[in-house]
């Protein structure tokens, strides 16, 4: 039997996650995000880091992002994305130790 080493995740660590990932891997050095913050202003991302953080979005938390989910309500905020990665059935990956401690 193959078992499944996901887990459906909270709309916060859906958040730190993204926060992360966009302040590594898409922002200058030393610019903090905060969830609230509008993310298709221009100021902050351009057309290609959105592409990338959907990409991002769609691989950690496994959602099956459709071209008709790749619209501005669901991009403007870390908040609003967040929410929408929880309407999705967003899910993340577990290592088995992880999967040990749950079952303690």
């Amino acid at each position: 039997m193959v078992s499944d080493n996901t887990r459906h995740v909270d709309i916060e660590e859906i958040e730190r996650r993204v926060l992360v990932f966009i302040e590594r891997e898409l922002v200058d050095p030393g610019v903090e995000i905060q969830r609230g913050d509008d993310l298709l202003s221009g100021e902050l991302l351009d057309s290609i880091a959105v592409l990338r953080l959907a990409t991002f979005v769609d691989e950690e938390f496994q959602i099956g992002m459709q071209p008709s989910d790749f619209v501005i309500e669901n991009f403007q905020t870390v908040a609003v994305l967040a929410a929408y990665v929880v309407r999705a059935g967003g899910r993340i990956h577990v290592s088995t130790e992880d999967t040990s401690r749950e079952g303690r």
